[in-house]
This record gives structure tokens, C-alpha cells and sequence, in this order.
């Protein structure tokens, strides 16, 4: 059963004269006959009485087109709105910073006619999804070198080192080795840029790896940790003073937020401009 056989079948319904319906169609009578033919094989039953050239429904015919008229109208609606250009769904994974942090102003002011499938992953995962064509578009932090991804840099983003004391003086980084440190778990993208800028010889004690940001910034407020984590994700907290920015002497970590996609992958108009409007609110977000 094809959706040409059944195209045809809903034509002679309507027009239950066989050459006038092929004229209709513009096909000869014995191709739409044996349309007909091939259709009602596939259901393995007869749809129409024949009568020379005209055609009947029978009561098999008539309970067929009543279960097809509203699927080919659906099919229909979906074509027209694919041909306007009215239809967009992109699957979308981000990081779980940004995605708790930074994606309010665009969830808020995307246009209407684009839905989004929208998940939380760590940077790895994210590449990983990308790679295998999985999501449309990914949102990093950190390194990503793959030649089989396409990269559009959003911003540079500072990492801070977080207490829930203020420790009033600077630190050289190694003279923090001995406190019980928190980070994220493998894969994250804020753990692998800090652990990669950390001097060869400095080796942390860290106490747990945790997946969720949240839950580290919770354990810093009420116990003896320090944390490294993006200064976004805790600008409230700051302003507060229930977190407070550990100073460090000569380091400085930074990373690169960037938006993801397979090299294979030919961006159309709307495509772009939704990556575009993406890398707007992100910035404006952040500023």
C-alpha cells in the first residue's frame, strides 16, 4: 500500500467514473487501474463493485476511505506546513551550567514555530551526542577539537575558586592542595579545563566528584570546601555573601563557551538565525 494508491483510491471515490478520474489525475486509465488493483491485492479484499467503467464502493470500500480521509488530511496539513517553512523542531542538549544559568532570556524570546527538545548533559556526553548526529545542536564549555564539529564560539567564561568563608588574602594555587575540594564529575567541562590548567606537580585532595552544580554549591555554603566552579553560576550567591571568591595569585582559569554541531549538517536560514539569536541572549545574559 502506497500513499499514491491511496491518493487515487480517494479520487475514484469521488469521481467513480474510471476515465474521467484518470484524466483528473492526469495518469491513463490502465495505470490508475492498476493502482487499484495493487491496492486492494495489498489489503487482500475488494473496495469497489465494477460495472464496465464505473466503480461502486462496496461496504469494504466505504469503511477503508473513512479510516484513510483523516490520515492523508493530516499528511496533507504536515506537507503545506513544511512547504511554508512553518515547522522547525531541533533537538538541543547544553550543558548543565548553562542550561540552569544562562538560557532563560532565549527559552523566553524564541520565535514560536521552532520546538525545541531541550536536555542537560555534561561536555563530553554533548560531543559524543553530536558526533553521533543524536542532537542538532550542542552547547559546551570548554575544549572541543574533533575536525568533525563544527564550533561557534558564544564567549570566554572565567572559572573562580568558592568558599564559604572570606579567606581575606591571595593564594598561590598550591597552597590550597591541602583543603577538601568538591568537582564536578568526569566529563564535565569546568572540571577537565581546571584540572588541565593546575601545575603538574600540585595534586588536589578532592573529597567528592558531584554532577550537579547545585548540590556543590550547597555543600560549600554549609561545610569545609572549596569548589571551582563558573562565576556566572554563582553571581548570586557572591552578591549575597553566602558564597566567597577565593583569591589566587599568577592563575587564572578561563574556558570557551561554544555551540556545537556535525560538519555534515548544511544550516539553513532558520537554523542560523536561531544560533545567532543563541549566542545573543547567552552574551547578553552574561553581561
Amino acid at each position: 500500500m502506497t500513499l499514491k494508491q491511496i491518493r487515487y483510491f480517494q479520487a475514484l471515490c469521488h469521481n467513480l467514473n474510471l476515465r474521467s478520474c484518470a484524466k483528473e489525475l492526469n495518469i491513463t486509465q490502465s495505470a490508475l487501474s492498476l493502482a487499484i488493483s495493487e491496492l486492494e491485492k495489498s489489503l487482500n479484499t475488494l473496495l469497489f463493485d465494477r460495472n464496465a467503467k464505473f466503480f461502486s464502493l462496496n461496504e469494504k470500500g466505504r469503511f477503508f476511505l473513512k479510516q484513510v480521509e483523516p490520515l492523508m488530511l493530516e499528511l496533507e496539513r504536515i506537507e503545506k506546513s513544511m512547504q511554508n517553512d512553518q515547522s522547525y523542531e531541533l533537538n538541543l542538549k547544553v550543558s548543565q551550567n548553562v542550561g540552569t544559568y544562562l538560557l532563560g532570556s532565549f527559552l523566553d524570546q524564541k520565535t514560536e514555530n521552532i520546538k525545541l527538545i531541550l536536555s542537560l548533559d555534561n561536555t563530553k556526553n554533548i560531543i559524543k551526542a553530536v558526533l553521533d548526529k543524536e542532537v542538532d545542536i550542542g552547547l559546551i564549555e570548554g575544549i572541543c577539537k574533533d575536525k568533525d564539529i563544527k564550533k561557534i564560539k558564544i564567549c570566554d567564561d572565567e572559572l573562580i575558586i568558592v568558599s564559604n568563608k572570606d579567606l581575606k588574602k591571595a593564594f598561590f594555587i598550591d597552597e590550597l592542595s591541602s583543603f577538601k575540594w568538591l568537582t564536578r564529575e568526569h566529563g564535565s567541562g569546568a572540571k577537565e579545563v581546571f584540572m588541565s590548567a593546575l601545575p603538574k606537580d600540585v595534586r588536589l585532595n578532592i573529597a567528592y566528584e558531584l554532577n550537579s552544580t547545585a548540590m556543590i554549591k550547597e555543600l560549600v555554603k554549609h561545610g569545609d570546601f572549596l569548589a571551582v566552579l563558573p562565576q556566572f553560576s554563582v553571581k548570586e550567591e557572591l552578591e549575597n555573601k553566602k558564597l566567597f571568591q577565593v583569591r589566587l595569585k599568577n592563575f587564572k582559569i578561563s574556558r570557551e563557551l561554544c555551540l556545537i554541531y556535525h560538519k555534515s549538517k548544511k544550516p539553513n536560514e532558520k537554523f542560523s538565525k536561531l544560533c545567532e539569536f543563541l549566542k545573543f541572549c547567552i552574551q547578553k545574559d552574561l553581561a
